[in-house]
């Protein structure tokens, strides 16, 4: 190798391993599943216990209700999304509002879920 080539590649070498590229890390999401319910859904369980098995899973954000296929007496709901609220319809026609990544047992029988992009209730 020519003396002006080395030369060349060794400033050039020398400036490469000089220059930090800096790391650009994505904040942290707070997409968890909880319950074996996956992020983003809203999970219904056989009975107000989380650790039954799962029923009905929903995730689609809608202005309309969403039915359960098989509504149950006494549901557990979970609510893995982080910014948008559920209103769980119940057969004695209450509304009940779950909170961005809440939950609640249910002793009365669920029959629809309608998810908002609200983040509160």
């Amino acid at each position: 190798m020519k003396p002006w080539i080395r030369k060349f590649v060794g400033v050039i070498g020398a400036t490469a391993a000089a220059v930090t590229i800096p790391m650009v890390v994505a904040p942290s999401a707070h997409a968890d599943s909880a319950y074996r319910c996956n992020y983003p859904e809203v999970c219904f369980y056989a009975d107000p216990n989380v650790q039954s098995s799962i029923v009905a899973r929903f995730q689609v954000v809608t202005s309309s209700w969403q039915y359960l296929k098989y509504p149950n007496t006494g549901y557990a709901v979970v609510n893995t999304r982080n910014d948008d609220v559920a209103y769980v319809l119940q057969s004695d026609g209450k509304v009940l509002c779950v909170k961005p990544n809440g939950s609640f047992g249910s002793g009365e029988r669920v029959v629809a879920v309608r998810i908002d992009s609200r983040s509160t209730c």
